[in-house]
């Protein structure tokens, strides 16, 4: 199926001569993922809109859904969070590592929320798969693992 979203991909990944993004170790993968759950944790969309690439798709635990394009997956993360108060969320034991333009980030998580009435304790694994830009380390796909 081609994504709307997805038309112009090839200009916003790195372009030859374009500066590759710092390597993504442990210590970049945990700083990356940090600004990327204050967005979404802190519903400021227009700073995760940037953290993703046009042609970014997720799969949600449970591989219940699956998202594709920057602005379903925008969508679907303010319908999932409109009646949602989030109580504690963390990522521990993050492992960052990328090979030219392509870098993956694996780490556990755990949520604690409401949604509607209904409280809810989750966790899991997920790996991030992220590409360069010019401005930086984007999403382009979010897979959880069995944990």
């Amino acid at each position: 199926m081609l994504n709307p979203d997805a038309r112009n991909v090839g200009t916003e990944r790195a372009l030859v001569g374009e500066p590759a993004p710092a390597v993504l170790d442990d210590l970049a993968a945990a700083v990356w993922v940090q600004a990327y759950d204050a967005a979404w944790l802190g519903r400021n969309w227009p700073e995760l809109e940037r953290q993703l690439a046009a042609d970014v798709a997720l799969l949600s635990p449970g591989l219940q859904i699956s998202v594709a394009g920057r602005r379903a997956v925008l969508a679907h993360m303010r319908t999932a969070l409109r009646d949602a108060q989030v109580h504690e969320y963390n990522a521990t034991d993050l492992k960052g590592r990328s090979s030219g333009g392509i870098g993956i980030i694996s780490y556990r998580w755990q949520l604690d929320w409401t949604v509607g009435h209904h409280r809810e304790q989750l966790s899991g694994r997920d790996v991030l798969v992220l590409c360069a830009s010019p401005a930086g380390w984007q999403l382009l796909r979010r897979l959880p693992l069995d944990t």
